[in-house]
């Protein structure tokens, strides 16, 4: 396998990515860092809101939701609500709110169903249909 350089999504210097994060080194360590800041902070300070900590740590907003998104503060036990991915609703744990979760998993499974059925079509008709066979003679 042939590693082809990238840009680090942190600092947008040219790197090669064994890892596939998308992040130098020098980036997953300041990062990794951050979040041990952003931990410390919330567990002193559990009813912060995602802009209250950004703003006391110097953080980017992203990180913090990523933080929350992954579940790398449940252990803090604080209740911090940030936007659904797909509606802006305010949520406490994952990417999407219940009803936008719903809509999504009903959407791939309509969309799997239909491709089971196009193969099972494909395989019903085969390359060749019988009558091609038949009217041969």
């Amino acid at each position: 396998m042939t590693l082809k350089p990238k840009n680090c999504a942190g600092c947008r210097r040219l790197f090669l990515d064994p890892t596939g994060c998308g992040y130098c080194p020098e980036c997953i360590q300041k990062r990794e860092e951050q979040m041990a800041e952003i931990s410390s902070y919330v567990r002193d300070n559990p009813r912060s809101s995602v802009a209250e900590i950004c703003d006391a740590l110097g953080v980017k907003k992203s990180l913090v939701i990523f933080m929350l998104q992954t579940g790398r503060l449940e252990e803090t036990n604080i209740h911090i609500k940030y936007p659904c991915a797909a509606c802006g609703k305010l949520i406490l744990h994952g990417r999407y709110c219940k009803a936008c979760g719903k809509k999504i998993t009903g959407e791939i499974a309509e969309r799997m169903n239909r491709l089971r059925q196009n193969a099972a079509d494909k395989k019903k008709k085969g390359v060749y249909s019988k009558e091609q066979w038949l009217d041969k003679d």
